[in-house]
């Protein structure tokens, strides 16, 4: 006795060509929408495009510690690149070093004019020129190459973080 099979009894809806564009245009209008969205979220990207100087001085009377200072010194230091189709700001950063295992917490600076906030248009890149500054132990010694972290923070208040060193990586 043969079995019936499960789809021979039911019916089968008529699907008419306006309820598929229908389903179609919503499917396009929904992938669309999520690609603009995407591209709507903060991106930033990093490069490095010039080397640091480093130097140390004396750190304050009675502490015994040095002050490490890493600044760019040539024009286009760093190149800010905004993937974003919206403005993104950097209104701060934060800079830190490993050294014997510790993290060394670090104070910011800029050169000459290039104060915060560092406006990026959509689509678009700036350059800038880094200033670090450390608090480091009197027996520090620069090595000749070192990396350091630099945390930028936006006006929306989302971090980018980028490790640096302190000669132009070879790419």
């Amino acid at each position: 006795m043969p079995l019936p099979t499960l789809f021979g009894q039911l019916p089968l809806p008529v699907v008419s060509y306006e309820a598929i564009l229908s389903v179609l245009s919503i499917s396009l209008t929904a992938y669309f929408w999520m690609v603009k969205a995407r591209r709507e979220r903060p991106s930033l990207e990093f490069f490095q495009m010039r080397s640091f100087r480093a130097n140390l001085r004396r750190g304050e009377e009675g502490s015994n510690t040095k002050r490490l200072g890493l600044t760019q010194i040539e024009q286009c230091g760093i190149l800010i690149a905004n993937n974003s189709t919206r403005q993104n700001s950097i209104v701060r950063f934060n800079c830190s070093f490993k050294y014997q295992g510790a993290s060394i917490k670090g104070y910011w600076g800029y050169m000459e004019d290039e104060k915060f906030p560092w406006n990026i248009a959509p689509e678009s890149a700036i350059d800038v020129r880094l200033a670090c500054f450390f608090d480091v132990p009197e027996d520090f010694e620069i090595p000749d190459d070192m990396d350091f972290r630099v945390e930028f923070l936006t006006v929306g208040g989302r971090q980018f973080g980028h490790t640096f060193s302190l000669r132009v990586p070879e790419e």
